[in-house]
């Protein structure tokens, strides 16, 4: 059966998504392309051979249209999830919806009523639970290899040209316009991990402390001026300079230039260079770009059964990655994502010491897909449910996305009011 699908916001994580469309057009058809950035809705139209009729602008126009596809894939902006999302599960759509999924408990126990009683299938963009490297961690634990866990300790190193373009400078880099701080942003992904890790028991109490204390204005180069191509002395030495990032190396080129309509590829060096003088956001200075999401976190989590986790985020760190540590009653577990390998240990009793062995899930990951291979798996694991499949271990359902991001909710509380928090 070919899946007939909506996508909703045709930017980076939404294009992605829809992607699978173009890899497998046996199993997933684009009805319609919702976006009201006209440049972005141009290149769904080429790609997908799509007519005019099929791209809207409005959302509000697709809902005027009733239901006119099997699901949906929402992939906005944050603060825009809640009432898409409610909407459509009102007309009876299944929905994929990009993470976070919102960024209070009261709605988000609101969609998952609504999806549960609908009897819909409402499923979370947590791709890393599809990303081999996690998936085969999670397969070992419910093997019993490490037997029952008594610690899970988890971070998150965002790196300096991720943090600047999407955090510092870019889209979410204010919690109070799109609705996300660091946590809920960036490392819903790793709470979420950890519960889904750790999911034979509940998460019960939460504790957190951080702040943005490093990439501040009272802490930049002496002598920095409010852009780096308006004489800034530090330009060729400053690790957030927009000549190092966004001219000299062209990293992070899907967040860069956004005021400029045109593939990346296109965009001459003069309208780079006009650009980072006037009025592109990625030529701020760092320091000075009114950012208010923390620069480094620390989350600590207990559960019901005993067991208990910890997590940290540091921006801005000159090698990115996520580390994992699984302590079990009969063996460990501790790897790099980025490495996609982990090492498996347990105890030796002829030598009183460990034996340990090394996974590498290289093979299982698909070429030119994102989140180590999890991107394409989700895909694939939303259109199988939408077949009749029965779901995957990792999938993402609503019902089982609630307690990481509860916990994000916990940790913000914690860390803003002090104290405690207890779910």
């Amino acid at each position: 059966m070919k899946v007939k699908v909506v996508i909703v916001g045709y930017g980076d994580r939404g294009s992605l998504y829809a992607n699978y469309a173009s890899k497998y057009p046996e199993e997933l058809e684009i009805v319609a392309v919702v976006d009201p950035d006209l440049y972005r809705l141009g290149m769904a139209q080429e790609k997908f051979n799509l007519d005019k009729s099929q791209c809207l602008t409005s959302f509000d126009e697709l809902l005027k249209r009733g239901k006119i596809a099997d699901c949906a894939v929402v992939a906005t902006m944050d603060q825009l999830h809640y009432e898409q999302a409610k909407a459509l599960l009102g007309q009876n759509y299944h929905l994929l919806l990009e993470k976070p999924i919102v960024n209070n408990s009261e709605k988000l126990q609101e969609l998952r009523k609504i999806a549960t009683e609908r009897n819909l299938t409402m499923m979370v963009g947590h791709v890393l639970r599809y990303a081999p490297f996690y998936n085969a961690i999670k397969r070992d634990i419910l093997a019993g290899k490490v037997g029952e866990i008594i610690h899970i300790e988890t971070s998150e190193l965002v790196g300096v040209g991720h943090a600047s373009a999407s955090f510092i400078r870019g889209k979410w880099k204010s919690e109070k316009e799109c609705g996300s701080g660091m946590l809920l942003a960036k490392c819903c992904h790793d709470i979420d991990l950890i519960c889904w890790l750790n999911n034979a028991t509940q998460p019960t109490e939460v504790v957190s402390y951080g702040g943005r204390n490093f990439i501040v204005p009272e802490k930049a180069p002496k002598d920095s001026t409010n852009r780096c191509y308006n004489n800034c002395p530090h330009i060729d030495t400053c690790r957030f300079s927009a000549k190092s990032h966004y001219v000299d190396n062209d990293i992070w080129c899907i967040y860069s230039y956004p005021l400029i309509k045109k593939k990346h590829s296109e965009i001459t060096i003069d309208e780079k260079l006009e650009a980072l003088k006037t009025n592109d956001p990625m030529g701020v200075c760092a320091y000075k770009t009114g950012s208010d999401l923390v620069d480094h976190q620390s989350v600590m989590m207990k559960f019901e059964n005993g067991s208990t986790a910890f997590h940290s985020m540091l921006s801005a760190v000159p090698r990115p990655g996520r580390k994992i540590h699984i302590i079990g009653t009969e063996g460990e577990i501790e790897g790099f994502f980025e490495s996609n390998k982990y090492t498996y240990r347990k105890f030796n009793f002829e030598n009183s010491m460990w034996t340990e062995e090394t996974v590498d899930v290289t093979k299982a990951i698909e070429k030119s897909v994102g989140h180590g291979g999890g991107d394409i798996l989700l895909m694939r694991d939303f259109v199988r449910r939408m077949q009749g499949e029965k779901p995957s271990i990792a999938a993402t359902d609503i019902v089982d996305s609630i307690n990481g991001h509860e916990c994000v909710y916990a940790a913000e509380k914690s860390r803003k009011q002090g104290g405690c928090v207890t779910l």
